[in-house]
């Protein structure tokens, strides 16, 4: 065999240990081109006297180096990872300036550090360990997912939580009176796993139950709040889903539970995400807030399934089932408070170790539009596949920084259905710089025309209109009108209207 032979399998090999897919080479070498652009957010919030630390998300050619004019007292940007870090002691907005450069370019972008009392002034961004490996989730999984996550450009589109999920602890709590690893999958420790992942810029999420034993029937965090929030500041912790599986079915109760632990990570020494996951029985979006919650579930978990009907035994829910959930709940989402409903179940494809058993997964087109009403609607962009072996189409959908531009646009103003049809949604969401994101939904299996005019959409301006479709700038000319034309379950967005 002559040395090429070798070389190929060398390089398969690097890019198989990254976890990186072959198929997904296009996608990924298009986030690595050309001249620096700094991504979304631009936004981030964070409490006085904590740690603070941000990845500065920057898509062009490697090698790239960062700057930053005005920081805070307290905070350091490392100029050749562009992860900034540090603590704020002072409250405030500060308007940073941040520089990424090449050898192609650059690019400057304003960033707004908010020190205060309000996380997640965007919806959050990453990956949940839940919907594709459930209780099959390893220490070495997590680190895997993050050097893909950096290989594969999903860390510099914005992706920076990666979330642990049910089945890290052991079903019982130690005789110390504090939770207990399992040793067997993560062998070292979550603070090990925590460093490693914020040396490289992503946080960690970790979850727990509102009850003696979680959903999968480990250990939870009733009766141990504190206990269980000192142990995860202490060991770096950034987020905590918090389940109501085994929990009291009213909403007082409920409220109380949930109250008792957001003041208990409120007094740790971390701004620590709280994510409240009682599924929307108790109405979250009306409470969630004020127990300490910055996002909160609407629905009963998403299944990898395109529609289940509300007869079908079992759980979970499909995704047009959840969207006619969330769809008129807009008023109660913004920044700092987001409805969830639920994380992505893009390029699953039926793959499951945890819902796969009611999931036989989506089609292409299905997944695409997922995808676009979810960043419509300001949802959380927590995916759930695996991000280590995807396919060039499933990557284009998470990599498109044209719709997460949409979804983490700072007005923080959730998607509003102006139009819904037997056949189709118009969805409307107002952007900070004035345009307006439209997105035009064919729920049928056939195709479908969408008229957009100010009938359909009051106050509609078409000086100029932006398809992130085609990624072309529309030329209607005087026409006070556009006719688009759907696939079946295809959903196109555009951006109407000139920036203020």
């Amino acid at each position: 065999m002559n040395k090429l032979y070798f070389v190929a399998i060398f390089l398969l090999g690097i890019l198989s240990m990254i976890g990186m897919s072959v198929s997904a080479e296009n996608a990924t070498q298009k986030v690595f081109q050309g001249s620096p652009v700094i991504n979304s957010p631009v936004i981030v919030g964070n409490y006085p006297s904590t740690p603070f630390l941000f990845y500065i998300p920057t898509s062009g050619e490697r090698p790239m180096k960062w700057s930053a004019v005005k920081l805070p007292k307290g905070l350091n940007l490392d100029t050749e990872t562009g992860i900034i870090s540090g603590t704020v002691t002072a409250k405030g907005d500060y308007t940073v300036t941040l520089k990424a450069k090449n050898t192609q370019g650059v690019c400057e972008r304003k960033l707004i550090i908010r020190i205060g009392d309000e996380l997640l002034l965007t919806p959050p961004m990453g990956w949940n360990s839940w919907n594709t490996f459930g209780r099959h989730l390893t220490e070495e999984l997590v680190l895997q997912t993050a050097d893909a996550m950096i290989a594969n450009g999903m860390r510099d589109l914005g992706y920076s939580y990666i979330n642990i999920d049910d089945f890290w602890q052991l079903p019982e709590r130690g005789i110390d009176g504090h939770l207990q690893i399992d040793r067997t999958k993560f062998p070292r420790g979550i603070k090990y796993v925590a460093d490693y992942l914020h040396e490289r810029g992503f946080k960690l999420g970790i979850y727990s139950d509102a009850a003696d034993r979680t959903c999968g029937g480990v250990c939870g965090s009733y009766g141990y709040e504190e206990v269980d929030a000192k142990d995860f500041a202490s060991w770096g912790v950034d987020l905590l889903k918090y389940d109501y599986c085994n929990a009291p079915a009213g909403r007082v109760e409920a409220m109380e539970r949930y109250a008792k632990m957001g003041k208990a990570l409120r007094a740790t020494n971390r701004s620590i995400v709280f994510s409240i996951c009682e599924w929307g029985q108790r109405e979250p979006w009306k409470w969630a807030k004020q127990v300490g919650g910055q996002l909160w579930r609407v629905s009963g978990d998403i299944g990898d399934v395109w529609y289940r009907d509300a007869n079908h035994i079992g759980g979970l829910r499909g995704i047009l089932n959840i969207l006619e959930i969330n769809a008129p709940l807009g008023e109660y989402a913004g920044p700092a408070g987001w409805n969830d409903p639920d994380m992505l179940v893009v390029g699953i494809g039926g793959k499951s170790m945890s819902i796969g058993y009611e999931s036989e997964g989506c089609n292409q087109e299905q997944y695409n539009s997922h995808f676009i009403l979810w960043c419509m609607m300001a949802s959380p962009l927590l995916c759930g596949n695996d991000v280590r072996n995807m396919n060039d189409s499933t990557l284009h959908v998470l990599l498109d920084a044209g719709l997460i531009a949409i979804n983490q646009d700072v007005l923080g103003r959730q998607a509003e259905r102006s139009i819904r049809s037997d056949y189709y949604d118009i969805w409307v969401k107002p952007l900070a710089d004035g345009r307006k994101a439209i997105a035009c939904f064919n729920r049928m299996s056939s195709p479908q025309t969408v008229v957009l005019n100010d009938k359909t959409v009051a106050g509609l301006a078409f000086e100029q209109i932006y398809s992130l479709d085609n990624r072309l700038m529309q030329n209607n000319g005087d026409s006070k009108e556009l006719i688009v034309k759907l696939a079946p379950y295809q959903c196109k967005a555009y951006i109407f209207g000139k920036t203020k």
